[in-house]
């Protein structure tokens, strides 16, 4: 197998130099190949002989980073197709066939117009959606995510020059596969996730409802395109009936939360010190219902009082906040004991700092419901052995519980479906609540919580007469 290295050969101590590449294999092959790369020094102490990044390196340049792997991949590609179609080839054949893989258009019959890329298209378009506020902070970060995950298909498949009107219905299913398959790219492609964090790299195989996450962003980006006329028609359309629904096909598992014996089984557990903080707020978002990201922003600015001395949550839903058209804060009560934890808490939760990871919040949230001996079994799908398996609830527990849990624990109390106003009216997710008054609303929490009804002065103390 043929290794590629840079091939630095000059006494400057900074500034930029042009990169060189050397390829060998075993003793009889060493080809050299200069690059139209321009690097500084200082930027390239960064990365090792390989092209890949130091190890303990978060901070360089990227676009280097992307230049040197395409550089690199060009290389592989040349010295492969000169092996299969004529052994004897020279240096000059090589330069030549790497030119011919880095730059297609010069080899046109007609030299086309500059084209803007398929990827360099679609970042526009990421930054058209943040400027113009048209998706959430969060659902923006997921368009990023997918871009970088077709930029690494692209390069990975020699199609990072690719414009818009190339992607074909067949690229849309051979990404989807590369989503779903991504793990097994890592060790063939050192010198591309070597510089990704570690959080970023897949170690195995995705789900298909991940795959078609990605593909419906890509999909709302090909349909934008052929909306403005710059395409003629989306690569999806393109696409049969039949493997459009394929490729997009989603599939989820029962759902699952906690029953309102267990939440009151966590409330009456006496938890050692290093879970105290988890169950304070585990069960305070267990009582809200928001979702994580609205959950983690939280501070007593957020708590107010009615007039007639009902303690709420108010904030906009970061997901929805710039998709409505009203903007409307979402109001939940604060039940006694939600009460009882903000002021406990002030909603300062170190606990909340990461939410994934082997230390974060939902690893302790796991930990948590373990403790609390929270053992009922569920089905949970396992894409790798084709099979349904049978795992205690503590096992798959996230901060998503909460939201479930709120949602169940409210509709199983006779709650009118669109009573809490967590939910857009009209979105698809689950049957959203609509606004009821406050009221109204912490009659039927506490009376799904089976908490006591009471009022607080506006330095959020109970009254013991209001409290029943």
């Amino acid at each position: 197998m043929e290794r590629i290295t840079l091939y630095l050969r000059t006494t400057k101590t900074s500034g930029k130099i042009r990169l060189r590449f050397r390829l060998t294999e075993g003793r009889e092959v060493q080809l050299f190949h200069k690059s139209s790369i321009e690097a500084d020094l200082a930027d390239l102490k960064k990365f090792d002989m390989d092209g890949s990044l130091r190890p303990r390196v978060s901070l360089y340049n990227e676009e280097l980073r992307l230049a040197i792997t395409r550089e690199i991949d060009a290389m592989h590609e040349a010295y492969k197709q000169l092996k299969e179609e004529c052994p004897e080839f020279d240096a000059t054949d090589f330069e030549a066939r790497i030119d011919m893989l880095l730059n297609p258009e010069k080899y046109n019959i007609v030299n086309p117009e500059e084209i803007e890329t398929l990827l360099a298209r679609f970042d526009r378009y990421i930054d058209g959606l943040k400027t113009y506020g048209t998706v959430s902070e969060g659902r923006a970060k997921i368009y990023k995510i997918v871009w970088d995950k077709l930029s690494r298909y692209l390069i990975i498949f020699k199609k990072s020059h690719y414009t818009p009107n190339q992607f074909t219905p067949e690229d849309i299913l051979a990404f989807r596969e590369f989503v779903i398959n991504e793990y097994k790219y890592v060790d063939k492609h050192k010198a591309i996730y070597g510089s990704l964090q570690k959080i970023s790299i897949p170690t195995k195989q995705a789900s298909i409802n991940t795959a078609s996450a990605k593909l419906r962003a890509l999909q709302a980006f090909f349909n934008e395109l052929e909306e403005n006329d710059e395409i003629l028609k989306s690569p999806f359309r393109r696409l049969t009936k039949k493997r459009r629904n394929e490729a997009l096909r989603e599939q989820y598992d029962d759902p699952f939360f906690l029953r309102y014996e267990e939440v009151q089984q966590i409330m009456a557990t006496d938890v050692p010190d290093n879970l105290k903080e988890t169950k304070d707020a585990f069960l305070l978002q267990c009582a809200l219902g928001c979702r994580i990201g609205d959950f983690m922003k939280l501070s007593m600015s957020n708590v107010a009082v009615s007039d007639d001395g009902i303690p709420y949550v108010q904030y906009l839903p970061k997901k929805t906040m710039k998709t409505q058209n009203d903007r409307r804060e979402k109001k939940t009560p604060l039940m006694l004991f939600a009460l009882d934890i903000v002021k406990r808490s002030g909603f300062k939760f170190g606990v909340l700092k990461y939410a994934s990871g082997k230390s974060g919040y939902n690893a302790k949230i796991k930990k948590l419901l373990e403790y609390c001996k929270i053992d009922r079994l569920v089905n949970q799908y396992d894409e790798a052995t084709v099979t349904m398996n049978r795992v205690p609830l503590h096992s798959v527990g996230s901060s998503k519980l909460c939201r479930k849990t709120h949602i169940d624990i409210a509709n199983k109390a006779q709650v009118n479906m669109y009573a809490t106003g967590l939910h857009e009216v009209g979105s698809s997710a689950v049957e959203h609540y609509s606004m009821l008054e406050l009221h109204d609303l912490f009659m039927l929490l506490c009376a799904a919580f089976n908490q006591p009804r009471y009022r607080v002065d506006k330095q959020l103390n109970a009254l013991p007469e209001e409290v029943k």
